[in-house]
């Protein structure tokens, strides 16, 4: 494994495309993808109704990880735990919103739109990472290094 220092972390959170998020839900993990953006040092989303708003609202911790091919190494991968925490000020509500649409509004195959994906009743979540570490696999693609070593 190849250590990643806070200057690569960042530009793979900041150019990825998309995360999954880690919960507590009850007694079980939970983990779904999900669209994001970076907007200053917080990891934002916006969430409806379900399971993953249910599970933030009872438990805050969560970790979420963002990775991404690379070819002198296989893979490159970053985790960030930290705690969520629903946005309640308007300027940092449209901040986000704004930051999501100008990631992503080009990405017409995913069909993003202002309507369609950032209704008004959506909460804007915002985790503050507490700790963030990165890694890539080391030396190509051995058996030694793919994901999950197989």
């Amino acid at each position: 494994m190849i250590e990643l220092n806070a200057d690569q972390c960042r530009e793979i959170l900041e150019q990825g495309r998309v995360a999954h998020i880690a919960q507590i839900d009850g007694d079980a993990p939970y983990v779904t993808p999900m669209s994001y953006a970076m907007l200053g040092g917080d990891l934002v989303f916006r969430t409806g109704e379900g399971r993953r708003l249910e599970a933030l609202r009872r438990d805050p911790r969560v970790c979420v990880e963002v990775s991404r091919p690379r070819e002198d190494t296989g893979w490159e991968s970053v985790i960030v735990r930290g705690r969520a925490r629903l946005v309640t000020d308007p300027r940092l509500e449209e901040e986000a919103i704004a930051a999501l649409l100008a990631k992503y509004h080009s990405e017409s195959a995913l069909g993003f739109s202002a309507p369609a994906v950032y209704p008004e009743e959506r909460p804007v979540v915002a985790i503050a990472p507490e700790e963030t570490t990165g890694r890539a696999s080391g030396g190509g693609l051995s058996a030694a290094t793919r994901p999950g070593r197989l």
